[in-house]
């Protein structure tokens, strides 16, 4: 059954020249860089707060898997981390760790940097219709508690992860698995207070060998739980006893894009925690007198929609090495997808060759190998005007799972952001701005990229 809602008149609230649809990584990359630019830029967030998984999830650790690799965050990435550090540095007492937010501190940080860089923001902005006329976005439509109110920018930037603008304006997608369509899973993180952090530490990085402790045990059969996990992956840990995340429930066979699988999905995962917070508790030296501090305040994903693109990034190309005169980032050769079938969780060795398909896929760096995102990922076709970054741009399922990297998001939306400043300085189309001048301000911009993507 289909209801028609009738004509309705919306209030242009405001114009800008640069609109930018989702405040996390990639989102804040693409905002500060289009205001560098010199534009008129507005970020619009669906949440009460900036960060995206970082702090809607707790992914405070979230460039792990480049710690003493000789690679770091490039661009805008770089920058926030090395600011942050600065401002807030780091209560994590775990030795040898790699760099890790502390979610409720980014918040602010994110709030101050944008005021810096000159940022119009509005949260509790959440679209879900775009208004498209002759391939152009004319404007976005927020939901708001006053109602509807539109949004109108010249270029508009997608950093929603779920490519919520481009499927409003029909941009085809892919989603999940080629074969059936199946995500990886969702994910509500635990954050932990009342740990003995001298009792832990005392060895050495306790929490790193409850995690081992762990898999052995689920792999053995020994836990009892219901959730299919096992890995146990612990954030921060602090002189207070508080452990920043846990890193474990997860909920399976879920569309991200579907509410009714979202409520699934949230409940599944509360359940979940309570379950690993009692087994840690009774199996655990260290984490007897452990609370809940607080669950994560929304489900995380690791991929949903992918939007179809001027071109398609395969893991092909990224295992090929293949080189792109468009290139706009190189970033370490690394994958990182959960099975998105719980029945094929122990199967595999966590190698490529699974395909997503032979339980999950791990590849950390090797050496100095990199892949190249070219920018046309980044142009969804049938829309002019519009730009994609993030883990949403046009790839398939095995390589997203490395270009979803949260500093790789970040430096797609920086892409994505300077693009738009030269499409609107040179008063052209994003597809038809020069690549090479692109290419030359993300170089001056921190990025690396070599000659032979030239």
């Amino acid at each position: 059954m289909n209801i028609t809602i009738p004509a309705r008149s919306i209030p242009v609230k405001e114009t800008v020249q640069v609109l930018v649809v989702g405040g996390g990584p990639a989102g804040i990359g693409a905002a500060v860089s289009a205001s560098r630019m010199g534009f008129d830029t507005m970020l619009l967030e669906k949440r009460g707060f900036l960060g995206g998984n970082v702090t809607a999830s707790y992914v405070e650790t979230c460039n792990y898997f480049m710690k003493g690799t000789g690679f770091g965050p490039q661009g805008i990435a770089g920058e926030i981390e090395a600011d942050y550090d600065r401002a807030y540095p780091s209560d994590d007492v775990r030795p040898g760790a790699p760099h890790r937010f502390h979610s409720e501190c980014l918040k602010v940080y994110l709030d101050d940097l944008l005021k810096r860089e000159k940022v119009k923001l509005k949260l509790h902005s959440f679209v879900n219709e775009a208004l498209v006329s002759d391939g152009l976005i004319k404007g976005v439509v927020i939901q708001t508690k006053k109602g509807p109110q539109a949004i109108q920018a010249d270029i508009v930037i997608d950093c929603t992860g779920d490519g919520d603008v481009a499927f409003a304006a029909g941009v085809p997608f892919e989603q999940g698995r080629e074969r059936d369509g199946l995500c990886q899973p969702g994910t509500v993180s635990l954050r932990l207070a009342g740990a003995d952090t001298a009792f832990l530490m005392k060895d050495g990085d306790g929490l790193r060998e409850l995690s081992r402790r762990f898999n052995e045990e689920y792999r053995a059969g020994k836990t009892g739980l219901p959730c299919y996990r096992q890995d146990l992956p612990f954030g921060r840990l602090t002189q207070a006893g508080v452990v920043s995340y846990v890193n474990y429930a997860c909920s399976y066979r879920l569309d991200p894009t579907d509410p009714d699988d979202l409520t699934r999905g949230e409940q599944e995962c509360r359940h979940f925690i309570l379950d690993i917070w009692r087994y840690m508790k009774d199996n655990y030296p260290g984490m007897e007198k452990t609370e809940i501090a607080s669950m994560s305040p929304e489900i995380g994903f690791r991929d949903s929609r992918r939007i179809k693109g001027e071109y398609r990034l395969t893991v092909e190309d990224t295992e090929g090495r293949k080189h792109f005169e468009d290139c706009i980032a190189e970033y370490p050769r690394f994958y990182d997808m959960l099975t998105p079938d719980p029945m094929m969780l122990k199967a595999g060795d966590g190698e490529l060759s699974g395909g997503g398909y032979r339980g999950h896929i791990y590849e950390p760096i090797v050496d100095q190998r990199y892949i190249e995102v070219p920018y046309r990922c980044l142009l969804p076709v049938n829309v002019d005007n519009l730009l994609v970054a993030g883990r949403c741009i046009s790839a398939d399922h095995v390589a997203e799972s490395g270009v979803r990297a949260i500093s790789l998001c970040t430096m797609t939306g920086q892409a994505a952001g300077t693009a738009a400043g030269l499409s609107l300085r040179g008063g052209c189309s994003p597809k038809k701005i020069s690549t090479g001048e692109l290419r030359a301000i993300l170089k001056a911009g921190g990025f690396r990229l070599s000659e032979t993507g030239a």
